[in-house]
């Protein structure tokens, strides 16, 4: 599947990352054409997955797009996260599978707080994994991380699968889902959301 550039344009399916843009019959009069075309393409279209392509992590803030997926945290005083498409470098809306991961810090910090010392949400400890660094480097130092299966199944409602790792000394939760939907309705058009 042809994977697109920073400005949406699909590069090569063919050509590895890198390479030059094949052509399927050049002609002397655009010989030049093409040249400029596959030195455009090479350059734009990035580098293969975990080298600044695929997976690559890009922080964004808008709180909105965080609490149309999880309005149980209610208003936000900021998030900070990034969709994470493992397979396709593009700024575009893709099929694939999109991974949601970042930290929100809701207004109310004391629900938060409050859930984890609910007894029917059986927190535990633990240690997130995987957390992309761009992320990793903005979480709170020396949280005191907790999950719990019953917390994230009221979060997920079951529609996608995710985790989510409250620190009990912050109040700040750690968020790592595959295909959240909005609850709030569809996105609005060239959105993306």
């Amino acid at each position: 599947m042809p994977h697109a550039d920073a400005s949406g344009l699909p590069c090569p399916p063919d050509a590895p990352t890198g390479a030059p843009a094949r052509t399927a019959r050049p002609s002397s009069a655009g010989v030049l054409a093409a040249v400029l075309l596959s030195v455009l393409t090479a350059s734009s279209c990035g580098t293969a997955a975990g080298e600044g392509g695929a997976g690559t992590c890009t922080v964004r803030h808008e709180t909105d797009r965080i609490t149309s997926r999880f309005p149980s945290f209610k208003q936000l005083e900021s998030t900070s996260w990034c969709g994470i498409d493992p397979d396709v470098p593009s700024r575009l809306p893709s099929h694939n599978d999109i991974r949601l991961v970042g930290v929100l810090n809701a207004v109310d910090d004391q629900a938060v707080l409050r859930d984890l010392q609910d007894p029917a949400l059986e927190f535990r400890p633990a240690v997130p994994e995987n957390v992309p660094p761009e992320i990793a480097e903005l979480l709170p130092e020396g949280a005191d991380w907790m999950t719990s299966g019953p917390a994230d199944k009221r979060i997920t409602e079951d529609l996608y699968s995710g985790s989510f790792f409250y620190d009990r000394r912050s109040g700040q939760v750690l968020f790592d889902c595959w295909n959240p939907p909005r609850k709030d309705g569809p996105a609005p058009a060239g959105t993306g959301g």
